[in-house]
């Protein structure tokens, strides 16, 4: 029994070891900023499109700017996304079509583990968030997680509150699917840079996705409401490590 014990133990050593890789800069330092990605799914291999700002020194991941390669993670795996020192870019999910993250590890000075980051659903959505490693508040107290666990139902959470013929014409813009009335249940959810006015006032007022959804700091047009709604999805914590979690 003690034996067969001991091989279950290293059994369960070894398959965390494999459930775990390192991607980045190679010249990472403890203590340098860090973004760790994990994949709860069991099944589906997420794959992340990485940008690196031109501006970013050496020690950065993607410095210089330039196509970089995608982050990939296999079903159930967690990388170590080394980003390095002075690192400012984004990751988005689903090869650079669900929801778009941006990360600024510069703080105000150097030591300064002041960070700053963003998520944005206006190039696509996908069930994502990004947040501290050890879920630390924001700087203002206020909840710390960007991005969306379940967009489908967030968006569900609201549908009940739109009328009928809204819902119908939200329907017909091919962003949403599902059926209307009081008992409508939406079934599918999607974003573009493309998508009607119409769309991004649902998404961003009244399901109130927590994401910039059209009028984010890359593009778009904030116009009305849904600029000042934008202006709340801006979080800085005073950490150097960030989690995306991928659902």
């Amino acid at each position: 029994m003690r034996s067969f014990t001991a091989f279950t133990a290293v059994a369960a050593l070894f398959s965390a070891i494999l459930a775990q890789d390192t991607q980045g800069v190679s010249n990472y330092s403890p203590g340098d900023p860090l973004v760790n990605i994990i994949n709860t799914s069991p099944t589906e291999t997420h794959v992340y499109k990485v940008e690196g700002n031109a501006d970013n020194p050496s020690s950065a991941y993607g410095s210089g700017g330039g196509s970089l390669p995608m982050a990939t993670v296999s079903p159930g795996q967690t990388v170590k996304f080394q980003v390095g020192a002075g690192f400012i870019g984004a990751f988005t999910s689903r090869k650079g079509e669900g929801t778009r993250f941006e990360v600024n590890f510069r703080g105000d000075s150097p030591g300064d583990y002041k960070t700053w980051y963003n998520s944005d659903m206006q190039f696509g959505m996908s069930n994502t968030t990004l947040g501290p490693a050890e879920g630390d508040k924001q700087i203002n107290g206020l909840d710390s997680l960007a991005g969306e666990q379940d967009c489908l139902a967030k968006a569900n959470s609201a549908w009940g509150s739109v009328d009928e013929a809204t819902q119908q014409s939200l329907i017909d813009t091919g962003y949403l699917e599902g059926s209307t009335g009081p008992n409508g249940v939406l079934t599918a959810v999607h974003m573009d840079k493309q998508a009607d006015d119409s769309v991004v006032e649902f998404f961003q007022n009244i399901a109130e996705m927590n994401a910039y959804v059209s009028p984010g700091s890359v593009a778009g047009k904030p116009t009305g409401k849904t600029a000042a709604a934008a202006n709340q999805f801006s979080w800085s914590v005073e950490t150097n490590e960030l989690t995306i979690t991928g659902y």
